[in-house]
Order: C-alpha cells, then structure tokens, then sequence
C-alpha cells in the first residue's frame, strides 16, 4: 500500500521555523560585525590619542573616526531591531499564533546624522557668503548632536575650515545643558582639540550664578573638578551681588566646599569690596567669610577691616570672634586692634529687665 507525504504534525510552523533560522543567522552575522567596527572605533581613538605631543589629529583619521562610529552605531541599531523581530517570532511559534497574526515589528532606528556632509555645507555656506546661515547651522549642531558627533565635526572643521567655525561651534556648547555641554568639553580634550576645548571652557564663564552650581555638578561628575575650581577663582572677583548670588546657590544645593572655595578666593578683594560682601551675604555665609578672611589676610588689612565694620556690631562681633578663637596667632592684630581704640572683648548680652537683680 503507498503511502501519502508525511503530515507535519499540527503545532508544527515550517515556515516560521525557516525564517527564524534565517534571522538568527543575520543576527550572528551582524554581531561580528558590530563587534569589529568597534574594535576599530577603539583603535582610531587610541591613535589620535597618541599622536606626539597631543598634536592636532589629522582630519583623515577623524573622518574614519567618524565612519566607524556611524557603522557601528548602525549595525547596533540593526541588531536591535532583529533581536526584537526574533523575540516576536520564536514568541509566536512557542504559543502557536495563527500565521495570519501579524508580528511586532521594532520601529526604524532614527537616522544619523552625516558628519563629513555637514561640515562640507558649513564650508559651502561661507563660501557664498551666507553667514548668518552658517553661524545658525552651527548653533543647531551644536545643541542638536550628541557631544561626541559635535566633537568630531569640530575637528573636522579645523583641519579644512572655513576659518574659525570650529571655535565658533565650539563656543555655541556653552548653550547647551552643562551635563551636554560638559560631555562635549572631555571629548574635544580627548581628540586633542586643546584651543577649541579652551574657547568652550572660557564661554562656561558667561554662566549666570542660577546655572554655575549646576554647571559645577557636571564638572564633577566627569572628573574634571579641576574646571570647577579654575571658575571659582574667576568668580571670586565678580561685583558683589553676583558673588552673593552664586555663594547663596551653592549653599542653597548643598555644596559647601564650593561656597568656602569661592569665598577664599573673594578673600583677596580690596577692604571696601570685603566690608560691602560681608554686609551683603547671608549671616551664615559671611561668617564663614570673616572667619577665612581672619585666617588669611595680614593684621594691618584686619584693621583696617575691623574699622570698616564697626558701624555693625553684629559683622564686627563675628570677626573679633574669629581672631579670639585663635588669639595666640593674633595677638599682633588685636594689640592693633586696641591701638586704633576698637573692641577687642566680645559685647556683653543686654541683660533682660526680668532678669536676676
């Protein structure tokens, strides 16, 4: 007796199970690939590293940088997108869906963003003299791509021009937020782009007191506390409201380190400029500046500060304080203190006309 083809058993979904096959097999194939382009992203970046004296990188390299960055950040994104159409379809064949059902599909990776090409519109831009363009394309890409997108068009277009969009996209970081805009910072000393890395750092001090804190924050949290310090110096000679401004928003967020930095540095302002900041902080805040100011500055400059207070009892109180505490250390200036006729004992409380006869 002949016998009929072989049935394929009912939960069975030939089919489904070829074309599983297939996508795990483009899968595997695109993992490697993936996992070389990354391999030679790494070797591009160490050898811009390398380069002697942390010269500027040769635009050759920075343009396979940037290809091997976009390959691999393709052929990620294209994994993604298969493994989500596996993980659907082996979903369906373990719970038998009907073929008809149709299968979740990723959505498209979004589109990135051609490097070499915007650098080359930038270049065309200034050619026809359209700057306003230009410098608007700049700010765009600036704000707009990621830090280590923004970086390499920087070097891009200070290896090939046109003259002084580098710098100029480099400043327009500064608009992003500090978190973004410092990210972009560590890139651009990472591809060795030091004068372009300087021109961002120096717009981080157009900051307003309201963002520094949270400029500061960022700095920190890429290592680069070094940065936070220099701006802290650089603040500590701005007029007086806006020293006030930043030392109440740093105390305000918690980061007291900073307000002594910055307080420290203020240390160094003429004695009108000291007395005028005293006055003008907060209690909390200006104690903590007289008792820096009672460490670091010489006995003829803490006279001549103890004179200017002396109209405040409170202030002038607070500064006797800070050289009683260590009077041994200031004996000079408190003998100075008592040849100019100015306290040195604390101001006795005033007794209460309930109190004790």
């Amino acid at each position: 007796m002949r016998m009929g083809p072989t049935a394929q058993p009912a939960d069975r979904d030939p089919e489904g199970e070829q074309q599983a096959y297939e996508l795990r097999a483009e899968l595997d194939e695109l993992l490697r690939a993936s996992r070389y382009a990354s391999q030679r992203e790494r070797r591009l970046n160490e050898a811009i590293r390398a380069a002697p004296g942390r010269q500027r990188p040769d635009g050759d390299l920075l343009r396979q940088l940037a290809q091997a960055r976009t390959l691999r950040e393709g052929l990620g994104a294209r994994c993604l997108q298969l493994s989500d159409q596996l993980e659907a379809l082996e979903n369906r064949l373990r719970h038998r869906q009907s073929p008809e059902e149709p299968t979740a599909q990723a959505p498209p990776p979004p589109a990135r963003p051609d490097i070499g090409a915007l650098a080359e519109r930038v270049s065309a831009l200034h050619r026809a003299g359209a700057f306003t363009e230009a410098t608007e394309l700049l700010s765009r890409a600036a704000t707009g791509l990621d830090p280590a997108d923004a970086a390499l068009l920087v070097g891009m277009l200070s290896r090939r021009g046109p003259t002084g969009a580098a710098l100029q996209l480099a400043r327009s970081a500064a608009r992003c937020a500090p978190d973004q805009a410092v990210a972009m910072l560590a890139q651009l000393r990472e591809l060795g782009l030091a004068e372009e890395a300087a021109e961002l750092f120096h717009a981080f001090w157009g900051y307003p007191a309201s963002v520094l804190p949270a400029l500061l924050a960022a700095l920190e949290r890429a290592g680069q506390s070094a940065d936070g310090a220099t701006l802290l110096w650089e603040w500590g000679s701005a007029p007086t409201p806006e020293v006030t401004a930043l030392a109440t928003g740093l105390q305000r967020t918690g980061r007291h380190a900073d307000v002594r930095t910055l307080l420290r540095q203020a240390a160094g302002r003429p004695t009108a400029d000291l007395a005028a900041l005293a006055t003008d902080l907060p209690a909390e805040l200006a104690t903590v500046l007289l008792h820096e100011l009672a460490a670091l500055r010489p006995p003829v400059e803490l006279v001549r500060l103890a004179a200017a207070l002396d109209t405040s009892p409170e202030l002038y109180g607070q500064l006797l304080a800070a050289l009683l505490a260590d009077g041994a250390r200031h004996r000079t200036t408190l003998a100075a203190l008592r040849s100019a006729g100015l306290p040195t004992e604390p101001a006795a409380a005033p007794r209460s006309r309930w109190g004790r006869r």
